[in-house]
C-alpha cells in the first residue's frame, strides 16, 4: 500500500500544480488586459459633444444666415473629427491616438462659438438698421402720396411708385417674420423706386412751377381789372382745384372743381384731355338745355397765344401733323365725382354751377393758372434712401 502511494505521489502534485499555474496565467492575463485598457488613449467624448452642441447654438442662432462660411467651416471640423475618431477605433486600442480628433472638436467648438456671437450681433444690427430703413422709406411713400394720388404724372412713374408700395410691404412681412437679410433687400428694393419716382415726379413740378412767375403776372392783371372796372373775374387754381371769384378785386367766392386727367401743363392739341392755362373771356352762358352739364360758360379758347403755342409744337414735331387745336372748353356742372373727368374743361357741382353762373356774364374774365401761390418747397427722398440702403448694406 505504501508502495501504491508512492506511485500516486507524482500524480497528485502534477495536478495541484497545474491548477496552480493555471490561476497564475489567468491572474497574468487580467492584470494585462487591465494594463491594456489603463494604457489605452481615452475617446474624445466630452469634445466631440462640445463640438456638436457649438454647432447647433450657431445653427439657433441663425449662422447659416448670417455667417453661413463660418458655420460650413465649423461643420467641416466636427466631419473631420468624427472620421479621425473612427480612423483610430479601428486601430489596436494601445496604439489609438485621439489627438488629432479632439483638435480637430476643439477647433469646431471654437469656430461655431465665434460664428454664433458674430452672426447675433449682424443679426440685431441689422434688424435695428432694417427697422429704422422701412420708417424712413414709408415716410418717404407717405409723402408723395398726395402726389401721386392727385397729380397726372404718367404711368412709368405710377408703376414705380406702386413697386416702391408693395416692397415696403414685402419688407414688413419679411421683418415680422425675423427674416431680417430679405426684409433688408425688399426696402432697398423699395428705397431705389421711391427714389427714381419721387425725384422724377419733383422734377416734374418743379418743371411745371417754372410758370410760377407768369401766372403771378396773370393773376395781378385780372385782379388789376376787377378792381379797376369793379367787376367780377374767375381765377382757376389747377394745382388746389379751385376756382375763385373776385370782385373790385376782392375774392368773394370759392369753388371746388375737376378737370381734364391731364390738366397739368397747357393744352396743345384737340383730344389731349389737358385743362389750357392762359387769360381767356366768357363768350356764351349756355342753360335751358343747350349744354349736357346742366349749365355752362364757354371761354374764348384757343386765343392767339395759344395758336401760335400750338403751331411751334407742331413746327418742332411735337405734335402730329395732321393736328387740331380743339375748342368748345367750357365751365359747366355736373361736377362733384371726385374725379379730374373733363375733356379738358372746368366742372363744379350743379349747386355751385348756379352760384358762378348768375355771378357772371359775357366777357367776364377767366384767368386759368397751375397755381395762385409761390413755387412749392419739395424734399427729394434721393438722400433719404440713399442713406438708409447704405446703412443696410453695411450690416450685409
Amino acid at each position: 500500500m505504501d508502495a501504491q502511494n508512492s506511485e500516486n505521489e507524482p500524480r497528485r502534485l502534477f495536478e495541484k500544480n497545474w491548477f496552480l499555474l493555471l490561476n497564475l496565467f489567468l491572474a497574468l492575463g487580467l492584470i494585462g488586459f487591465t494594463l491594456i485598457i489603463e494604457l489605452s488613449a481615452e475617446p474624445p467624448f466630452e469634445a466631440y459633444q462640445k463640438a456638436r452642441k457649438a454647432v447647433s447654438l450657431a445653427r439657433k442662432n441663425q449662422a447659416n444666415i448670417y455667417m453661413a462660411d463660418e458655420l460650413v467651416d465649423a461643420e467641416y471640423l466636427l466631419e473631420q473629427s468624427k472620421l479621425a475618431w473612427q480612423r483610430e477605433n479601428r486601430r489596436w486600442r494601445v496604439n489609438r491616438n485621439f489627438y488629432t480628433a479632439r483638435r480637430l472638436a476643439a477647433q469646431c467648438s471654437s469656430k461655431a462659438s465665434h460664428a454664433a456671437a458674430r452672426s447675433i450681433a449682424k443679426r440685431d444690427s441689422l434688424r435695428e438698421l432694417t427697422q429704422n430703413g422701412i420708417r424712413e422709406i414709408k415716410a418717404q411713400i407717405e409723402a408723395f402720396r398726395p402726389d401721386f394720388q392727385s397729380l397726372p404724372l404718367d404711368n412709368r412713374l405710377r408703376q414705380k411708385y406702386v413697386l416702391s408700395e408693395l416692397n415696403i410691404m414685402e419688407s414688413e412681412a419679411a421683418f415680422k417674420r425675423q427674416d431680417y437679410k430679405k426684409a433688408a433687400a425688399r426696402y432697398k428694393t423699395a428705397a431705389d423706386y421711391i427714389s427714381r419716382a419721387g425725384n422724377e415726379a419733383t422734377a416734374t413740378i418743379t418743371n411745371y412751377y417754372a410758370n410760377a412767375p407768369k401766372w403771378r403776372q396773370w393773376v395781378q392783371e385780372t385782379l388789376r381789372w376787377s378792381k379797376e372796372n369793379n367787376d367780377v373775374a374767375i381765377v382757376v387754381d389747377k394745382i388746389d382745384h379751385e376756382c375763385y371769384l373776385y370782385s373790385g378785386g376782392e375774392k368773394i367766392r370759392e369753388f371746388s372743381i375737376e378737370l381734364g386727367p391731364n390738366w397739368i401743363g397747357h393744352k396743345l392739341q384737340r383730344g389731349d384731355n389737358a385743362t389750357p392755362e392762359g387769360c381767356y373771356r366768357i363768350r356764351r352762358k349756355k342753360a335751358n338745355g343747350q349744354t349736357k352739364y346742366y349749365l355752362a360758360m364757354e371761354i374764348d379758347y384757343p386765343n392767339d397765344q395759344d395758336r401760335a403755342r400750338f403751331y411751334a409744337a407742331k413746327a418742332r414735331g411735337e405734335i402730329a401733323g395732321n393736328a387740331t387745336i380743339g375748342g368748345l372748353i367750357e365751365i359747366h356742372g355736373d361736377g362733384g365725382k371726385g374725379a379730374n373727368w373733363t375733356a379738358g374743361c372746368v366742372a363744379l357741382s350743379n349747386r355751385d354751377m348756379e352760384k358762378l353762373f348768375k355771378l357772371c356774364k359775357v366777357g367776364t374774365p377767366v384767368t386759368i393758372v397751375g397755381s395762385t401761390k409761390g413755387t412749392p418747397v419739395r424734399t427729394s427722398p434721393r438722400s433719404l434712401s440713399d442713406n438708409g440702403a447704405k446703412n443696410a448694406r453695411s450690416a450685409e
